[in-house]
């Protein structure tokens, strides 16, 4: 496992925890873009984890709310392609869970700013 200070390379994946009604195995693209909208408080980016930083993937759910932990899924993206699609990933330390980040491109106020180019971004 990394260590959550070690700087975040190309080579890695981070997890996104989406709503389970965002993804649908039938779709075309299974996962729907609005999985990757920011909420109205992440004015800092959207939240997502460090795959080598946690001993297991469904570790990321301790931030949820017990009774709702079974309402997630998770979906794992390559750094590599997040870099292609000119986003960054900043570590973002939370006492949680560590090896927690952000998209800082993706925030409230950016995306809301012109939905359009950050709707493509986001499929």
């Amino acid at each position: 496992m990394k260590r959550e200070d070690e700087p975040i390379t190309p080579d890695e994946f981070v997890i996104r925890a989406i709503w389970t009604g965002f993804y649908n195995p039938q779709n075309p693209l299974p996962i729907l873009a609005t999985a990757f909208r920011p909420r109205s408080d992440e004015t800092d980016g959207i939240s997502v984890f460090r795959a080598a930083c946690l001993a297991k993937p469904e570790d990321v759910l301790v931030v949820f709310a017990e009774d709702k932990r079974d309402k997630y899924a998770l979906a794992l993206l390559p750094v590599a392609e997040l870099l292609k699609l000119e986003l960054t990933v900043e570590p973002a330390k939370i006492e949680t869970v560590t090896g927690h980040a952000v998209l800082p491109e993706l925030n409230c106020t950016a995306v809301g700013a012109d939905k359009a180019i950050w709707r493509e971004i986001q499929n």
